[in-house]
């Protein structure tokens, strides 16, 4: 496949098809331990940053762990070779803009991820959506700051030594295949008959373009200045991680002109309203306003949402307009008059950190439970961007 070559028939076929190398190794799993050894490896994933990393006292069992060892042996040895220029431009690129990507991540990128109307129902069906919301986007931001701060792809010599990021998008994809093989157990032919496979490469690769075209797209409603040498660099970085996580080559985008083709073709095929995605946006929508200092702004949320999906928003249940929208509208178009005089890092840059600073501040407070990691910004991001410091780089 190139970049314009895309078809529907094609794509059918890749929503048949999960990630053979970590399903091979969670099927072994179920196969001598069943769904309980499945449970303890998902909780397991859950609770620590990486399932290598852990005390003693708290490593798998020993059979477990032997099957996790393979998995990311495995994975190592599928590896890409990495552009460290290029990666280097794309961390760059993120320090840079970074506050204002949190911001698109969790107006845009999220709600607009709703609007898949099939694979919207693995979220569902993982229930922290719902009942945790914060956690959930605790974690998605957490791991595109590990995988976009400096290091954070770099390969070492084995799983336990790579980058943050590196270690990140492994565990994430033997996590999408624990809960790959949880949803089949539980739905079997009905699931598959409704909505593919679990996490099927259509959906990783329309996920991925979430964290790419839609982060630029998104930058770009908000009046960033972002130059094709930094969105070409984000792109790859980006791309790398696809790779990382299982995602086939021919779905990997090999420039911006293909990542906007995959991403108009994935939305064309999948977008539409469904209950689930509802439930989803909602409580989005209700973490997003207890950040808020004053409930006269809790239409604010919405307005954010309906600013960047545009005309998606159709596609989620939404509140209806408040005097909150008139406040963006006036704001923005404000900003862009005054940038255009002065520059993207004068007025917008302060106004729209000025909401990045005070939900990144939320998320940095969450007390998430014993064992699990928290919230982590490195140092010199969080100095750059003037949010507390997490754990020292």
């Amino acid at each position: 496949m190139t970049g314009s070559s895309w078809t529907d028939a094609q794509l059918d076929a890749l929503r048949q098809i999960g990630d053979p190398l970590a399903d091979d190794i969670v099927g072994e799993i179920f196969a001598t331990g069943e769904v309980d050894a499945v449970r303890t490896l998902l909780k397991h994933l859950v609770d620590h940053e990486h399932p290598l990393l852990v005390p003693p006292e708290r490593a798998l069992p020993p059979a477990l762990l032997a099957h996790v060892e393979r998995y990311f042996a495995a994975s190592d040895a599928a590896l890409p070779s990495l552009d460290a220029a290029r990666i280097d431009a794309g961390e760059a690129m993120f320090e840079l803009h970074g506050l204002e990507i949190l911001m698109v991540l969790g107006c845009y990128s999220l709600p607009a991820s709703y609007t898949a109307r099939k694979g919207v129902h693995v979220l569902a069906q993982t229930g922290r959506l719902e009942s945790d919301p914060k956690r959930r986007l605790i974690e998605t931001t957490q791991m595109v700051v590990d995988v976009m701060s400096e290091g954070g792809l770099a390969l070492g010599a084995d799983a336990r030594g790579h980058g943050r990021g590196v270690r990140a998008a492994q565990k994430v994809r033997l996590m999408h295949a624990a809960v790959r093989r949880m949803i089949l157990v539980r739905g079997g032919r009905d699931w598959l008959a409704q909505y593919d496979v679990p996490i099927c490469q259509e959906d990783l690769a329309g996920t991925l373009m979430t964290f790419t075209q839609v982060v630029l797209d998104g930058l770009d409603r908000l009046g960033a200045e972002v130059t094709l040498p930094q969105r070409e660099a984000y792109l790859y970085a980006w791309s790398a991680v696809g790779r990382i996580m299982g995602i086939t080559e021919p779905l990997i985008p090999a420039d911006l002109a293909a990542a906007r083709t995959l991403t108009d073709t994935i939305k064309r095929r999948q977008i539409g309203r469904s209950d689930a995605g509802d439930v989803m946006t909602a409580a989005l929508l209700e973490m997003m306003r207890k950040t808020l200092p004053s409930r006269l702004l809790g239409g604010l949320p919405p307005t954010l949402l309906r600013f960047f999906l545009r005309e998606d928003a159709r596609y989620l249940a939404i509140p209806r307009r408040d005097w909150t929208e008139v406040l963006v509208a006036a704001m923005h178009g404000f900003t862009v008059l005054v940038d255009r005089v002065f520059g993207f890092t004068r007025l917008s840059r302060r106004l729209t950190r000025a909401f990045n600073r005070r939900l990144i501040t939320a998320l940095l407070a969450v007390e998430v439970g014993p064992n699990r990691p928290t919230f982590d910004i490195p140092d010199h991001l969080a100095r750059r961007w003037g949010v507390p410091p997490g754990a020292p780089d």
